[in-house]
Order: C-alpha cells, then structure tokens, then sequence
C-alpha cells in the first residue's frame, strides 16, 4: 500500500489555536510583479508623413551659388539683376570684388544702380569717389534748408487747415523724397565703400 501523499490533492490548512483557518493570500509575491501595459504612441499621419519626407529630403545645393553665377548668365542676372549682363571675365570679377570688401548682394545692386561698379581689363572696382560725395553733400545740405523754409512758413496752415495745406505738403514730400533719392545716389556708395575699406584694414591688421 503506496502512503504517499498525492500532490495534486487539495490541502486544508490546519486551523490554528482559535479555530480560524490562517488567510495567506496576501503575503503570496508573485514571481512577475505586475506592470501596467505600455500606451502605444498614436502619431497623427500628417506628422508621420512629414517625418517621413524630412528623412528622405537631401541638402539641395545653392541655385544661385558664387560658383554657378559664374558659369551660368542667366542665373547671374536673376540673383544681382536684369541690368547684369556681363561676360564671364567680369562675373569673376565682380565675385572677386564681393569677397575682397565682404560685400551683401543689396550692396553690390546698390552701387551698379549708382553707376560705382566699373569694368576693367584687370577686374571689377568700385569708383565710388568722395568729390562725388561732397558735391551730393552741399545739395542735400541746400534742399534741406530750403525744406526747412518751407516748413516753417506752411506749418501755420498744415496746424490750422490741414485740408487746405495738400500742395504746401505734397511740396514738402517731394522735396525730402528728392534729397533722400541724392544720399542714396551720391552719399551712400560712398559711405558704404569707406566702410568697408576700413573693416579690411582693420582684418589687415
């Protein structure tokens, strides 16, 4: 006769002094405690999508480039402008100039509409000249004051009756619109290409 007990029989906990079966489910610690399920990501598609795209995008290489200026006229023309219509010598020459003074391509456009960008055999210099600049300085200095007259003797009625005062002020804007147009024209270039002389001197040194 086999007195081993059978494991898969079920068991009776003992009743301790006071009669009670002991309750041990909760001191039980389980092998694998109990973690709570991870919340899956929800992407919107659209932020997916431009994920995607930004992955796959490739650095797209200057179109108007120094490099691609010079071989290329048309593109020369659409970043510096329709009135640069030059050859390949001067496109290096004008590339050459903008790197010496460290030149912005507004600055370059500001002194070919101010005619201070000239062509030479030996490259592109600037010929923006001080006389010209002291001559565009005395006519800003005479149309000021002459603004100024103006002024004084039309503010009583530009104060008093506006809408009787449009020419006086129309005359007024006029005037000041003509003698920023001179700086711009005269002043400037110069100004800019003192400037910039300087600052090379200043890296020279």
């Amino acid at each position: 006769m086999d007195h081993r007990q059978d494991d898969s029989a079920p068991t009776v906990d003992a009743p301790n002094s006071d009669g009670l079966v002991p309750d041990f489910s909760n001191k039980v610690v389980p092998l694998r405690p109990w973690t709570p399920p991870k919340a899956q990501e929800r992407l919107d598609p659209r932020l997916e999508e431009l994920r995607r795209i930004l992955a796959q995008a490739k650095p797209v290489a200057g179109e108007h480039s120094d490099d691609e200026v010079i071989r290329d006229e048309d593109r020369f023309r659409r970043r510096f402008g329709p009135g640069f219509r030059w050859n390949r010598r001067d496109r290096i020459g004008l590339i050459a100039l903008k790197k010496r003074y460290d030149l912005t391509d507004p600055e370059i456009k500001l002194f070919q509409h101010t005619g201070n960008l000239r062509r030479t055999p030996f490259g592109v210099i600037l010929t923006a000249s001080p006389w010209v600049a002291l001559w565009g300085s005395a006519q800003i200095a005479v149309f000021g004051f002459l603004f100024l007259v103006l002024l004084l003797a039309a503010w009583p009625k530009l104060v008093t009756a506006p809408a009787a005062a449009i020419k006086p002020a129309l005359a007024l804007l006029g005037l000041l619109a003509f003698c920023v147009g001179l700086y711009w024209l005269y002043v400037k270039p110069w100004l800019l290409r003192r400037r910039k002389e300087r600052e090379r001197g200043d890296q020279a040194s």
